[in-house]
């Protein structure tokens, strides 16, 4: 757990925590992530330094993300199954409460920008005769709109390296396919029906979304999040940062014992989704004295032990998630992560530093990825 105070409130307290998604992270390409952690902290924080709000800062952090290619959202995205880029971006707003969220989004190189203004317009209000206003869109839809926006959309969007890979895992595919057509068939040794599990030790391990939680100058928090979706992923499919309570959640501290807080989740979507993961963490943390403590349950009786997936052997998933008080006079802000896969990219900064913590948290070489969890943080002071 990570714990900040800041008594000056005509300061505040200026934070922003940042995640490159949970999976499997090759130690050799650490550098790379921790880089890209770094960008995205120092890109937020520039901002908040200008009194810029919550919402406005998760998403340049979350839009420095979608920039990189090592990431799976934005331009390194999975790919479908068809070789296409589809991407979910959600943001959601703690001081107004109002989400935003696109999926399946095709040819926008920031779908979080997208996720951003829909969150954005609501605060103007109904629509001409009533009509309320999209949070959510998706798909041909979603373009649309980004065209009435002027938001550029292309053809598509894809990375080299990101279409290497899918090419590799298309003939994977065909040849398990094949096996299980033919069962008697004699495979060649690399290409039996392991063949989607034989991949090199870091290519596709880092599992869906990415995702930043903020607090600004007055005290406002902010989530946002992003992804390409999984591997060879069947075209349409909707992924945990278009999904309400999934993804993402922020919500403005509102009393004494309702502290603010902001979550975002990384993982298997349908583990995700199935558990609304954002929002369970976030409403045992709101009113816990002890985050890591609270946190910590939550992971073990609600996800890993969650009665939703009790028919699924191991459960992969991540949690980034701060509180925020004040009293007053003093604004503490914490900060605390747990996750069941191998690997979580990180990355902090509150508006005393001038530079960022970035690091890889990982399981022990004992724990079982899907199966153990671990829970990281520092006390900074």
């Amino acid at each position: 757990m990570i714990f900040v105070r800041n008594s000056d409130m005509d300061m505040k307290t200026l934070f922003i925590a940042v995640h490159a998604g949970a999976g499997t992270h090759a130690k050799e390409n650490e550098p790379t992530y921790k880089a890209v952690c770094k960008a995205a902290c120092l890109q937020a924080m520039a901002l908040l330094k200008e009194r810029r709000s919550a919402l406005e800062c998760v998403t340049a952090a979350v839009s420095a993300l979608e920039d990189a290619e090592c990431t799976n959202a934005g331009l390194g995205s999975n790919l479908t199954m068809e070789g296409n880029v589809e991407c979910d971006s959600s943001v959601m707003d703690g001081k107004t409460l109002f989400f935003g969220a696109v999926g399946a989004l095709s040819g926008v190189k920031n779908p979080i920008k997208v996720a951003h203004r829909l969150a954005e317009e609501q605060k103007l209000g109904p629509l001409p005769l009533g009509r309320v206003r999209p949070s959510i869109l998706v798909g041909t839809g979603a373009q649309d709109y980004c065209k009435t926006c002027s938001i550029d959309v292309r053809s598509n969007i894809l990375s080299k390296t990101a279409f290497k890979t899918y090419n590799r895992y298309k003939r994977k595919y065909q040849l398990a396919e094949l096996s299980l057509a033919h069962p008697s068939k004699k495979m060649r040794p690399n290409s039996n029906n392991k063949a989607l599990d034989d991949r090199p030790k870091d290519e596709g391990g880092v599992q869906d979304t990415v995702g930043a939680v903020c607090v600004d100058y007055e005290g406002n928090v902010a989530a946002a999040s992003s992804s390409g979706g999984i591997w060879l992923k069947h075209s349409g499919r909707l992924g945990p940062a278009a999904i309400y309570g999934a993804g993402c959640w922020a919500q403005n501290q509102v009393s004494a014992s309702k502290a603010g807080v902001a979550a975002v989740t990384s993982g298997c979507g349908e583990h995700l989704i199935q558990t609304l993961l954002a929002k369970t963490c976030s409403d045992a943390i709101r009113s816990s004295t002890d985050l890591s403590g609270s946190l910590a349950t939550v992971f073990q009786d609600d996800f890993l032990g969650s009665e939703f997936l009790r028919n699924t052997e191991k459960k992969f998933g991540g949690v980034l998630a701060l509180k925020t008080h004040s009293d007053g006079s003093d604004r503490d802000v914490e900060l605390s992560w747990m996750h069941s896969t191998a690997s979580m990219s990180i990355g902090y900064m509150n508006g005393s530093k001038n530079s960022p913590t970035v690091l890889m948290s990982r399981l022990d070489d004992s724990a079982s990825p899907g199966r153990s969890y671990t829970l990281g943080g520092h006390m900074l002071f």
